[in-house]
């Protein structure tokens, strides 16, 4: 059961990444200079607001990137930790079970996983 909702929240955190970055889609701007009549002035404001753009672009850009780094690192991490917790109960199991047979068995061997039957014959803990 625990490794059921492990999987789920291991694909809801993969996905996470990939929801913050669906496209921006915003007005078509013209590119240009139009007709042609613009005054110096003009020019010089048009050019600071496209340099005013093109950093607020790059900012948004880069806040969408650290968006991403921190969804990628925060699924490894729980990812990992799932991993752990997944890891440490299969040990203790396995541990159970190996106490269960030596109880059961005497002569039980833990590194072959078999105890020796009266006939003189190995066989596997079941």
């Amino acid at each position: 059961m625990f490794l059921k909702a492990g999987r789920s929240l291991v694909l809801l955190g993969a996905m996470a990444p990939f929801l913050l970055l669906a496209p921006y889609c915003g007005p078509a701007h013209a590119q240009g200079w139009g007709d042609g009549h613009h005054g110096r002035w003009e020019r010089e404001r048009e050019r600071a607001e496209f340099h005013r753009r093109e950093r607020e672009r790059n900012r948004r850009e880069e806040a969408r990137n650290d968006r991403v780094v921190a969804g990628v690192v925060g699924t490894v991490l729980v990812a990992g930790i799932i991993a752990a917790a997944a890891n440490r109960d299969k040990e203790e199991r396995e541990r159970g079970r190996a106490d269960y047979c030596l109880g059961r068995y005497g002569n039980y061997d833990r590194a072959t996983d078999t105890y020796r039957a009266s006939n003189g014959y190995s066989y596997r803990c079941q």
